[in-house]
């Protein structure tokens, strides 16, 4: 069943040609209004990450409490994910994430307030971190689903890619301009920049037509349900193996979550130049998702997942053994360039090759992986870091992650994996010796 206010599928998502410009999807009236809102929203989510990362490591001075903020986030991912993407396919996914942004835009308005009362603490940080998370598990699913509702099939690796590249250009954008602030005016301003930001999101969602969405109603909303994304899931391999390697990349290569040790202690560039090393991994990803979005078809998309993956490792490993700026930077922009390539296949693949009376679900259990695994990572590399030392345990993650992937390039059904563009995605048969 439809919801009420549902209208048909418009004509233009049905037969519509693919786009062959970088931006093709942006031809489309409500994905380049949802895309303009969520730039400006995540913009302003950079300023809240970096701000939260900056004071609990200034008030602990601990590798192991800034990996606690990262733990913090994980819980509540890992116990509500799975029920957001419930919510995802029972109801309208535009209003599901309308009430999540009005949510964590008060979580960003009260700790501007608590900061400007000289309330923060760790124990405030850590409940703030948890309720984010909390609303972002319940919007998550919702905001990955939405992308097939907005452009027809032929566009949708465009719009994908053009998704990387919103995500990377706000994470250029925000944590620059929020190391500049918090630089110079202090963390409360970058909490109320956050949650100024939102609004932008909220109406980007008033003003998009309603979706042409499948929805079961709350009658989808039981563990059958649940049950049947899981097995989905566990019955395709192909996907099964992506999800698997997206949560080794970002469980052990996430270097990244210890920036502020090394901005602090090891590269000594101060609030400055830790949103410059925020914001180096997205310059990469934007680069290189302009180059994915010109691309309307990549042959052998699972090898080239496993390949960009390898890469990934074998950067993060050359950042976390650098004493130079401009070095850490370039390591890390390279780094962004390698997962924007796994980031754009894998969901491609996970999107064609998943109904969409199941799409929500089936996200949800993917963002169990892509979602709670850089928050895991940043408590393992906090804990790591602790023990050994912040640069051997970013060396060591890069390490095990190209190993991973190495393992994965041995099972031919993943590194076969071709997408059709115009027909069901299958498997192509090569032999051994490929």
């Amino acid at each position: 069943m439809r919801d009420k206010d549902q209208g048909p599928v418009p004509k233009a998502l049905e037969n519509e040609p693919a786009g062959r410009t970088p931006i093709g999807a942006l031809r489309h009236r409500d994905f380049s209004i949802y895309w303009a809102g969520s730039v400006v929203s995540q913009v302003g989510t950079q300023f809240t990450t970096v701000a939260m990362a900056w004071q609990i490591y200034e008030l602990t001075n601990s590798p192991l409490q800034l990996g606690l903020l990262g733990l913090a986030r994980a819980a509540p991912m890992l116990a509500l994910l799975l029920f957001g993407g419930l919510l995802a396919d029972a109801v309208n996914r535009r209003h599901l994430m309308m009430a999540t942004q009005i949510a964590q835009m008060g979580v960003s308005a009260s700790l501007a307030l608590m900061t400007l009362a000289g309330m923060v603490s760790p124990a405030v940080l850590y409940v703030a971190s948890l309720f984010l998370a909390l609303f972002s598990a319940l919007e998550q699913p919702a905001r990955t689903a939405i992308s097939p509702n907005l452009v027809p099939r032929s566009d949708l690796s465009n719009a994908l890619a053009l998704s990387g590249v919103q995500r990377y250009l706000a994470t250029i954008v925000g944590p620059s301009l929020a190391g500049l602030l918090l630089a110079r005016s202090g963390a409360m301003f970058c909490y109320t920049v956050d949650a100024v930001s939102w609004l932008a999101m909220l109406a980007a969602l008033l003003i998009m037509r309603p979706l042409a969405q499948a929805t079961g109603g709350r009658r989808a909303i039981t563990m059958q349900a649940l049950r049947e994304g899981v097995e989905f899931v566990w019955t395709h391999p192909v996907i099964l193996s992506m999800m698997a390697l997206d949560f080794g990349q970002n469980f052990f290569g996430s270097g990244r979550a210890l920036l502020p040790i090394y901005a602090k202690d090891i590269l000594a560039v101060g609030p400055q130049g830790l949103g410059l090393l925020y914001s180096a991994t997205s310059a990469g990803a934007v680069l290189m998702g302009v180059v994915m979005s010109m691309r309307t078809q990549v042959r052998r998309a699972g090898a080239w997942v496993i390949v960009s993956v390898s890469f990934y490792g074998i950067f993060m490993m050359l950042f976390g053994v650098s004493r130079f700026f401009w070095f850490s930077f370039l390591m890390l922009a390279s780094a962004g360039a390698a997962n924007t390539v796994s980031y754009v296949l894998r969901n491609t693949i996970n999107q064609v090759l998943t109904p969409d009376e199941i799409r929500g679900r089936v996200t949800s259990v993917n963002s169990m992986f892509t979602n709670t695994g850089p928050q895991l990572g940043q408590f393992e590399a906090g804990a790591l870091a602790s023990l050994i030392g912040p640069v051997a345990a970013t060396a060591v993650g890069g390490l095990v992650v190209t190993s991973i992937a190495a393992g994965l390039a041995a099972v031919a059904s993943v590194r076969a994996f071709e997408v059709q563009e115009h027909a069901p995605a299958k498997i192509e048969e090569v032999p051994a010796r490929a």
